[in-house]
């Protein structure tokens, strides 16, 4: 029954987290001024809506972070390597990209009113150091690399659906690792898709 319990809410985490992620990266457009973000990006960090949306997309986060580890487990007491590879790394790849979440909804704004030019596109704060642009690296390859480790465990023991596991695999390296604003949204619709996919499978499971 705790387990059953357990995988439940990480079922509900990982649910709100995906659904959460889409509103904010498709209320970013309406709410910021995005267009401009090329030249006046501090403008943008210090627009009164940022906080708010970033806020969201900060918490969406975090519930996938505590809701992914339930998807490595279902069916499954004890991981191949691959897969328990695939777990620890994607975490701690969720973890860094949490913290970058905060980073920039929170330390942007509160340096951007100190000194916008920190938060400039070729900022201190933003690309300027090198090791902040190492930051979001990192991130991104952990993240990325974990979901492919995960989603081919995942396909060979046949525990999980094929497709929402090659949606994990194709999106969650462009999502994570994209310049390009239509390749970062494709992999983020493909992440999100995935997640809520496997969520429903898991709290179907466990109503079971």
């Amino acid at each position: 029954m705790q387990t059953t319990n357990l995988i439940k809410t990480a079922a509900w985490f990982s649910l709100i987290g995906a659904a959460g992620l889409l509103i904010w990266w498709f209320l970013m457009p309406v709410f910021l001024p995005v267009s401009n973000a090329g030249t006046d990006f501090q403008d943008m960090i210090l627009d009164p809506d940022w906080i708010p949306l970033n806020l969201a997309g900060l918490v969406s986060t975090l519930f996938i972070t505590l809701g992914f580890p339930a998807f490595s487990f279902y069916k499954r007491p004890h991981p191949d390597r691959p897969g328990s590879a695939g777990l620890l790394v994607a975490f701690t790849g969720l973890i860094l990209f949490t913290g970058i979440q905060y980073y920039e909804t929170l330390l942007w704004p509160a340096a951007a009113s100190a000194d916008p030019g920190l938060v400039g596109v070729t900022g201190a704060l933003v690309s300027g150091d090198p090791g902040v642009a190492a930051g979001l690296l990192v991130s991104g390859i952990l993240l990325g690399t974990g979901y492919i480790l995960f989603g081919i465990s995942a396909l060979r023991a046949g525990t999980l659906p094929k497709t929402p596991l090659w949606f994990l695999i194709a999106g969650a390296p462009v999502f994570a690792n994209g310049i390009i604003f239509p390749a970062r949204t494709l992999g983020l619709l493909l992440f999100c898709a995935g997640t809520i996919w496997l969520a429903l499978k898991l709290r179907k499971h466990s109503n079971a």
